[in-house]
Formats: C-alpha cells, sequence, structure tokens
C-alpha cells in the first residue's frame, strides 16, 4: 500500500478495522465533516493507521512525500525553518487536522514540517491510495478533492490575511 515510511511510524492495522472511530473524529474535523459514515468507511479500505512518539517529525519541510496524514489522537504542531535557521510556528493540528495534503496531490516540496506534541495515532493516504479512490470511486474522490481545494482556499485566505497591504 505505501512505499518507504520511516522506520518509527509504528503499524497499528488497517482503517477499516477503526472506521467507525475514524468517523467519529471526521465529524468535528471541519476537512472531513461531510463525509458521512458509509464515505469514511469506504474511504478506510484506501488507509492504514500509524503511531508515533513524542517529538516525531511525520512530516518534514523541503521534502515530497508521497503521503497525507489525518490525526486521529493527541497533538502536533506545523513549524518552518527559515534560511537562517530559526524555527517559526505556524499552527497546532489535534484530532481531525491533517498535513500534507496539498503535497501529495502536487508532488512539491512541503514548505513545513510537522512534529508530534505527544504521542499521537494517524491515518496515512498515499498519493497511489488516493489515485485508486479517484477510479475506483469517482464520486468519493471528488468529493475529496474539492474538501481538498476548500481547504487549500482557506489557507490561501489566511496567509493573505497577514500580508501587509499594498499601496
Amino acid at each position: 500500500m505505501l512505499e518507504a515510511l520511516p522506520p518509527h511510524f509504528e503499524y497499528l492495522g488497517s482503517a477499516q478495522d477503526y472506521a467507525a472511530d475514524i468517523h467519529e473524529i471526521f465529524t468535528s474535523a471541519p476537512l472531513f465533516e461531510p463525509l458521512d459514515l458509509a464515505e469514511t468507511t469506504l474511504l478506510c479500505n484506501f488507509m492504514a493507521v500509524y503511531s508515533a512518539h513524542k517529538n516525531t517529525t511525520l512530516l518534514c519541510q523541503d521534502e515530497s512525500p508521497s503521503y497525507m496524514i489525518i490525526l486521529l489522537t493527541g497533538s502536533a504542531k506545523a513549524l518552518r525553518d527559515n534560511a537562517d535557521g530559526k524555527r517559526t510556528w505556524l499552527h497546532d493540528l489535534g484530532p481531525g487536522g491533517t498535513f500534507g495534503e496539498l503535497a501529495m496531490l502536487d508532488n512539491a516540496p512541503l514548505r513545513a514540517s510537522c512534529i508530534c506534541n505527544e504521542p499521537v495515532d494517524f491515518v496515512v493516504l498515499s498519493r497511489d491510495a488516493f489515485r485508486d479512490v479517484l477510479l475506483t470511486l469517482p464520486r468519493l474522490g471528488n468529493k475529496l478533492l474539492m474538501l481538498f481545494l476548500r481547504a487549500a482556499s482557506q489557507r490561501l485566505q489566511l496567509t493573505e490575511a497577514w500580508l501587509p497591504e499594498s499601496d
């Protein structure tokens, strides 16, 4: 299912085994809240659940991951390193929080890293698995694409709010 996941990710099983719990988390997660139980269960067929220890880097800035993560338990932070090596906090992630979805789609390097604040459990959706969702379940795949697009638009709006106004 997944190629070259970091060895410090502990495999817990197929997401299908956790579908009801995952759906409960999704109901309070802005990105996945529109998915019903049947859609979540279908999506779980394409994902796996992992755990990681405190301070583990889940995804690393400047790398181009072939997967995204969805946090199920615990918390993590998005951090960006600048050219001087200074690390800037961007935002926190809790259950239902996602990281890497846009890089997974466009194969571009990440602009930040995601690091665990505490032990976490998380779901992994690989690029290949997402492509399989699009091919075998086009309605669900297109719904996910629209949700990812909405999330990207919201992040862009937040970024624009931080930019100085031009004269």
